[in-house]
């Protein structure tokens, strides 16, 4: 894996396809203006990983169009390319099993479901073998949550919840599933790193309440997937029309929130 010469986070790293393709309704002042400060993230450009700030990375969003997205198994094939792209939760995990770091930090992670790219996302398997501590809000709503957690459960990962004991969907309401464990912050702050997924979800007075919008949200995604194009960002963007934004801002205030959770896990380690 090629690196650009440069920073290096601190023990933790973020994740960048969802700044990249998801939030649609949100301009890059709101971004810099929130983000916690010292918080690295990953991306590839022209063919190489680059590790760096919120704002070297932001003018990225303006060519989100031409710019792909990269999950685990893609990100070596792709180095010494020309290629740019914004990386997923396990293309981030590889970078950062790659240079060392322990923990990296997402909001809405991929699982089993009815997505051509990802019958089993690759975020499942690299949580399951690369002994990094991925801290996120839920898998996204559109999939099997029960049996994404299940997979994650029979192959070795710890499974734990902050401040809950369940979870019950990304951006909306769903049918809640028991966790392993409840953490409080004292438990954050002293869990052991390895193959631990730590969610944090998003308060449910502040979730979509209007479930129809996974039912339009579906029919997008596949859509995209027709015309070979990814289901995501596709789903993002009518989750993002229909709430007039609204599913954007809660999107990027859970990925702050998350990394504000891996500063707790990290810290004085």
């Amino acid at each position: 894996m090629i690196l650009t010469d440069g920073n290096r986070p601190k023990n933790y790293l973020v994740e960048t396809a969802l700044l990249g393709h998801g939030l649609i309704s949100v301009e890059d002042y709101e971004i810099l203006s929130a983000w916690p400060k010292g918080a690295m993230l990953a991306w590839m450009e022209k063919g190489k990983i680059r590790i760096g700030t919120i704002e070297e990375f932001i003018t990225s969003r303006q060519e989100r169009d031409s710019w792909t997205r990269l999950d685990g198994r893609k990100v070596k094939e792709e180095c010494n390319t020309n290629i740019n792209a914004y990386l997923t939760a396990s293309g981030t995990m590889a970078v950062a099993k790659e240079i060392g770091c322990p923990v990296v930090v997402s909001a809405g992670i991929g699982g089993i479901g009815d997505i051509k790219e990802e019958r089993l996302c690759y975020d499942l398997p690299a949580l399951s073998q690369m002994d990094i501590t991925l801290v996120a809000t839920s898998p996204k709503d559109m999939l099997d949550i029960e049996g994404t957690l299940n997979w994650l459960k029979d192959h070795g990962v710890n499974i734990l919840g902050f401040e809950t004991e369940y979870c019950d969907g990304y951006i909306l309401s769903l049918k809640p599933y028991r966790l392993l464990k409840k953490l409080s912050y004292e438990d954050a702050n002293q869990l052991e790193y390895g193959c631990n997924l730590v969610l944090n979800p998003i308060p449910k007075d502040q979730r979509l309440k209007d479930g129809s919008f996974l039912e339009e949200a579906i029919r997008a995604g596949k859509e995209a997937e027709e015309k070979g194009q990814h289901y995501h960002p596709a789903a993002n963007a009518c989750f993002d029309r229909l709430s007039f934004g609204l599913s954007s801002k809660i999107q990027l205030e859970s990925l702050i929130s998350n990394i504000k959770l891996a500063e707790i896990i990290t810290e004085n380690k």
